[in-house]
């Protein structure tokens, strides 16, 4: 996806749940989550890749793009970070946290589930062509 395109109301309701993402906002702009950027920062500066991180935690690049990943790493580099991070917001029973490693299948699930809309978007794509 590219920066410039808005995500699909689907999109939005998916990256909405994601305990990293706090809100999109109407240029479907993703506004992060204090302790998601301070855990990326962290893993960051131990060797570990921003799109592996990003993709952990349910924000595939194919869906949030790789210039936007980039863009967010090079703003979180040159920002300090929160001295007091928000608290992690509440989540529904079909929220999955990327970081909690109880149940690694909540996270396939979760990106089988993204999969299958993309594939689904791209299918409604190709009837309109």
């Amino acid at each position: 996806m590219s920066e410039s395109q808005v995500f699909t109301s689907g999109q939005r309701a998916y990256l909405s749940s994601l305990a990293a993402v706090d809100s999109i906002d109407a240029s479907s702009r993703i506004h992060y989550a204090d302790w998601f950027r301070i855990e990326c920062m962290r893993r960051y500066r131990e060797g570990e890749k921003p799109v592996d991180l990003f993709r952990q935690a349910g924000l595939d690049p194919k869906l949030v793009g790789h210039k936007r990943i980039e863009r967010a790493f090079a703003r979180w580099k040159r920002t300090p970070e929160p001295t007091h991070p928000k608290p992690l917001k509440p989540k529904s029973r079909d929220t999955v946290d990327p970081y909690d490693p109880r149940d690694p299948r909540d996270r396939l699930i979760a990106a089988q589930a993204l999969r299958i809309q993309q594939l689904e978007e791209e299918i409604r794509f190709l009837k309109r062509a």
